[in-house]
């Protein structure tokens, strides 16, 4: 994701995470949701389907070809139903220990509005859950890489998931509160991820680093359904290898 201009925002979110940031916890149940918004790429095993979720639908066109491109691109997907913003923060901070919880409630909610000026300063269409899912996927990217990445490569990667989000059926049935659910949720870990990314490349760390690339690895791998080695992001946006 781009770098960002915000650094009293970083600060308190970074504050507001406190101890819990050693303790960053791969968010596997999401990723795998979000694995079954995109459908499961060819020669991975479906992740399994989540109560009241949709499944997985066909496999998306993977080039098989070296860095082969996913499909072209498609229209926004707009999560139009209530905001529940707190209501997901909490969800996701249950997968902290419990001391650590009401912090990550915070960071996440804080998390969510660094997002939403991120919609306006990149001129990206509001409540997408397109831009959201390659939110998640970005920001886990430049936590495991160690870079960041571009805002034309970002644009690119928002276009290809609104692509993939519009070809599956099952998705497009699902829930208002679901899209609502998936948008926050995913945009809040892909911008934590990344603006912790940025706190550790100012202040590093060796322990919490490891922590934090082995989360960023498994949230890719897990709603992605490739090992982390195949993964690249570019201009094409993202491409297989």
């Amino acid at each position: 994701m781009p770098r960002f201009a915000f650094r009293a925002a970083i600060a308190a979110l970074v504050v507001a995470a406190g101890a819990a940031s050693a303790q960053v916890a791969p968010s596997l149940s999401l990723a795998e949701q979000m694995r079954g918004m995109l459908g499961t790429p060819a020669g991975s095993s479906p992740a399994p389907a989540q109560s009241g979720q949709p499944k997985p639908a066909a496999a998306p066109a993977f080039g098989a070809t070296p860095a082969a491109p996913l499909v072209a691109g498609g229209a926004p997907v707009i999560a139009n139903a209530p905001a529940q913003v707190h209501q997901s923060a909490v969800e996701l901070a249950q997968r902290f220990p419990a001391q650590h919880r009401a912090a990550m409630t915070k960071a996440f909610e804080e998390s969510f509005l660094f997002w939403q000026k991120l919609e306006t300063q990149l001129g990206l269409t509001p409540n997408d859950v397109g831009a959201a899912t390659a939110a998640f996927i970005a920001g886990n990217y430049a936590a495991f890489m160690q870079q960041q990445v571009p805002d034309a490569d970002f644009k690119a990667l928002v276009t290809q998931m609104q692509g993939l989000l519009a070809r599956n059926a099952a998705f497009a049935q699902g829930s208002p509160a679901l899209k609502r659910q998936m948008y926050e949720q995913l945009a809040m870990v892909g911008t934590f991820m990344a603006v912790y990314r940025e706190q550790l490349a100012r202040q590093p760390d060796a322990n919490q680093e490891v922590n934090f690339r082995n989360a960023a690895k498994a949230n890719l791998e897990a709603g992605l359904g490739l090992a982390i080695e195949r993964i690249q992001i570019g201009p094409q946006g993202l491409v297989t290898r």
